[in-house]
């Protein structure tokens, strides 16, 4: 952690306690929501696009920015306005537009991981923000609750368990075609049923039928096939054994090719 980081931020055990009440009353109102990266988890993108009521592919086209991470891992941006603060585009002057479905890192604010590897976190402490210093106590797990945490992080979990796995922990790094296949599987979920079901995916892989089912029926609700998603992308990525081969003499090749 450097200095300048430190300077700003102070770091809080499980039990400490912060105060924080963001209201349209206040004259920093909407200012933390400027000149900022937001990175997107699939999770993220899946709900405001879902919030939207448009395409994954167009969510993505209009209101982000894809990046590379230094392994090769895709990383999604949201897209700040070309105005003069650089605000975010679903910011209005009562708030944030997409509020029920807002990311993860905008339900957590002002509060941070340590880091993405160290347990704990840390709180911004800027002198502008009137909202640290009035209203309710809070400690982080009654403000995780509060903002509706728990289902991002469960599903966050699961990508992290491939971020961080440990195929990039040993120097590997993602070339062009792979970095494309999370992308597609992980975020481009619209794309990514059109490809299962357009090809011979189901023909070629044993995949439960109950599973199957609701990734073609589930059209609205995109957690299914966000699930599957991480699945397609352990299975191709690290070989795990996640998914397997109708053809049983094939399949058996293949694990003893791992």
């Amino acid at each position: 952690m450097n200095e300048e980081y430190a300077e700003k931020h102070r770091r809080l055990a499980v039990d400490d306690k912060f105060k924080f009440s963001c209201h349209k009353g206040l004259s920093c109102f909407n200012t933390c929501c400027s000149d900022v990266n937001i990175f997107l988890t699939p999770y993220d993108v899946l709900r405001i696009r879902e919030s939207l009521e448009v395409s994954s592919g167009e969510f993505l086209k209009r209101y982000t920015v894809a990046l590379l991470g230094d392994e090769g891992i895709p990383l999604v941006v949201l897209k700040m306005l070309e105005d003069r603060n650089k605000n975010c585009p679903f910011v209005t002057p009562d708030g944030c537009g997409i509020y029920r479905d807002r990311p993860w890192s905008c339900r957590m604010y002002p509060i941070f991981p340590a880091s993405p590897k160290e347990d704990g976190f840390s709180i911004e402490e800027r002198s502008s923000c009137l909202a640290l210093k009035e209203g309710k106590q809070w400690t982080i797990e009654e403000w995780k609750k509060d903002q509706g945490i728990d289902i991002y992080d469960m599903m966050n979990e699961s990508y992290r368990q491939i971020t961080f796995h440990d195929y990039f922990q040993k120097g590997n790094k993602l070339d062009q075609g792979k970095a494309k296949l999370i992308y597609r599987a992980c975020y481009d979920l619209d794309d990514f049923r059109t490809f299962l079901f357009k090809t011979k995916f189901f023909d070629i892989y044993d995949v439960e039928e109950e599973v199957v089912q609701k990734i073609r029926e589930d059209e609205e609700d995109l957690e299914e096939i966000l699930n599957f998603g991480y699945r397609w992308v352990r299975f191709s990525l690290f070989s795990e054994g996640v998914l397997k081969l109708k053809d049983a003499e094939m399949d058996k090749l293949l694990r003893v090719k791992r």
